[in-house]
C-alpha cells in the first residue's frame, strides 16, 4: 500500500513556549544537572525505570568504572546502589569491541548501566545523585516512589504514542506535556522511527524527553517500528522493565497497568495474562499496547489480536484499553464494559480516518492523554497540540458483589471458554 493514500500533510505549526510545572520537589532536591565530571563520563543522562512503592532503578549510559547512586531523604542517606551493566552479554561484548574506536560515541555501543535502589517507602520524595570516585556526575534530582492503594490524592500520568519522528509536532507535544503534573509516562509504541535503531532511540526519545525521564519513569509498550533493528534489541537494551519485559504489569496507587506486545508471541502472553489479571486486586485496570483492536483507519482493526485478547479483558473486567499505531484519536463506547481508545498522536505524521462507525469521539490531531486516578474515580482528558481539551471520560469505582463468581479467582482454560458478546463490525 502506498503510504501517501492514508497519510496527511506534515504539521508545520509553531512549537509553543510552554513553561514546565515547577514541582515542589525541585525546590527540595534540585534539577539533577550534569556536573563537569559527568559531562566527561555520561553517554546518556540518568532516567528512572521500574519504580515501585519500595524500590527504583536509575539507568544511564557510561563506561564502566566505580559509579554508584545515592538516595537521601531530608539530607539523610537512606539507600546506596552500585551501578552494574543492564544489558545482555552480546551487548556488553559489542560495546567493549568498539570502546577504543570513534564508534564508541555511537548509541549502538553505549554501555547502559543500572543502579537498583531498595528499602524505600511508598509515595515518598527522595533526592538521588549519580556519584563516582572522581566526584558527582550529577547534582541531586527528585525521585518519588509509587503510591500504595487507597489514597485520596490521585495518581497522575501522561499517555501518548507514535512520537518518535523528530518532527515539530513531537517537540510541540513534548512541551505541552510540561504543563501537566504527572507521576509517570505510558508510551503506546513506535518510540523511534523508522527503524528503531539505537541512534533513533537516542535522538527521537531520550534527547526529546530527557528533562521528564530524569524525574518520572516511562513505561513503554513496544511498537512495530521499535522492532525493525535486530528484532528490537535497541529497545530492550535501553529500558529496564519488569519481567518478562516484552510484556509486563505494574501497580501505582489504585490502578493496575498491563503492557502487552501486539507484535507477536500472543499465545504465551495469553497464559501470562490470565494469571496476572486473576491476581489483580486494584480498583482500575488499564491495558496498553500498540496495534488497535478497534479503529476506523484504512488499515482497519487487528481482528486476530482482538479475538485473542478481548475475551480475557472482558472476563477480568478491564476498564480501558489504550493503543497507538494509527496517528489520530478515536474513542469507542463500552464494549463488554471496556472503553477502547486509539491514541497515536504523539508526533508522527497524522493518518486519515475512513470510517466513523461506532466511534464516540474522533479527531485527527496530535495530542496526549492526561489521567488522574484516585481510589474512587478515574478521569482522562485528551489534550490537543494547541493545549485544548477535546475529550474527557470519568469512571466511578463501584464495589463488586460481596461474593464474586467462583471463576473470578481462577483464569479460564482458554479464551474460547470465556463467554463474551461479539462487538459489531466496523
Amino acid at each position: 500500500m502506498n503510504g501517501a493514500c492514508w497519510r496527511l500533510p506534515i504539521w508545520k505549526g509553531d512549537v509553543p513556549a510552554v513553561s514546565p510545572v515547577e514541582r515542589e520537589a525541585f525546590k527540595t532536591c534540585g534539577h539533577g544537572k550534569v556536573t563537569v565530571e559527568g559531562g566527561k563520563r555520561l553517554q546518556r543522562l540518568p532516567y528512572l525505570q521500574s519504580v515501585t512503592t519500595s524500590s527504583a532503578v536509575v539507568a544511564f549510559a557510561a563506561w564502566p568504572g566505580d559509579i554508584w547512586v545515592e538516595a537521601k531523604k531530608e539530607d539523610k542517606l537512606v539507600a546506596r546502589a552500585r551501578a552494574r551493566f543492564a544489558g545482555s552479554e552480546e551487548q556488553r561484548r559489542r560495546s567493549f569491541m568498539h570502546r577504543d574506536q570513534k564508534q564508541a560515541l555511537s548509541p549502538d555501543y553505549y554501555f547502559v548501566q543500572r543502579a537498583d535502589l531498595d528499602g524505600l517507602e511508598p509515595r515518598t520524595l527522595y533526592c538521588y545523585q549519580v556519584m563516582s570516585r572522581e566526584g558527582p556526575l550529577t547534582e541531586p534530582a527528585p525521585l518519588v516512589t509509587a503510591a500504595p492503594p487507597g489514597q485520596d490524592e490521585p495518581v497522575r500520568f501522561i499517555v501518548f504514542g507514535d512520537s518518535g519522528s523528530g518532527s515539530a509536532a513531537q517537540q510541540a507535544i513534548a512541551r505541552r506535556i510540561g504543563s501537566e503534573s504527572f507521576d509517570f509516562i505510558l508510551h503506546l509504541g513506535d518510540l523511534a522511527y523508522e527503524q528503531g535503531s539505537a541512534a533513533q532511540f537516542q535522538t527521537e526519545f531520550f534527547d526529546v524527553y530527557k528533562d521528564y525521564l530524569q524525574v518520572a519513569p516511562v513505561w513503554p509498550a513496544i511498537g512495530n517500528h521499535d522492532r525493525n533493528t535486530r528484532n528490537g534489541d535497541p529497545y530492550f537494551e535501553a529500558f529496564v522493565l519488569p519481567p518478562p519485559e516484552r510484556y509486563y504489569s505494574f501497580d501505582w496507587g489504585d490502578v493496575h497497568i498491563v503492557a502487552i506486545d501486539t507484535t507477536g508471541g500472543w499465545d504465551e502472553q495469553v497464559e501470562w495474562l490470565k494469571h496476572d489479571l486473576s491476581a489483580n486486586r486494584r480498583r482500575f485496570t488499564i491495558v496498553i499496547g500498540h496495534h488497535p483492536m478497534y479503529t476506523g483507519s484504512i488499515r482497519g482493526p487487528h481482528l486476530a489480536l482482538r479475538k485473542k485478547f478481548w475475551p480475557l479483558f472482558a472476563f477480568y473486567r478491564v476498564n480501558l484499553v489504550l493503543m497507538g499505531h494509527e496517528h489520530h484519536y478515536e474513542r469507542f463506547g463500552m464494549r463488554n464494559g471496556i472503553i477502547h481508545i486509539v491514541s497515536g498522536g504523539g508526533g508522527g505524521r497524522l493518518t486519515r480516518i475512513y470510517s466513523k462507525a461506532s466511534t464516540v469521539v474522533v479527531k485527527t490531531v496530535h495530542h496526549y492523554l492526561a489521567f488522574a486516578v484516585s481510589k474512587n474515580k478515574l478521569t482522562m482528558r485528551a489534550i490537543d497540540i494547541e493545549g485544548k481539551e477535546f475529550d474527557r471520560i470519568e469512571l466511578e469505582w463501584k464495589p463488586r458483589r460481596s461474593t464474586p463468581p467462583p471463576e473470578r479467582d481462577k483464569p479460564p482454560r482458554s479464551p474460547l471458554d470465556v463467554p463474551v458478546a461479539r462487538a459489531p463490525p466496523l
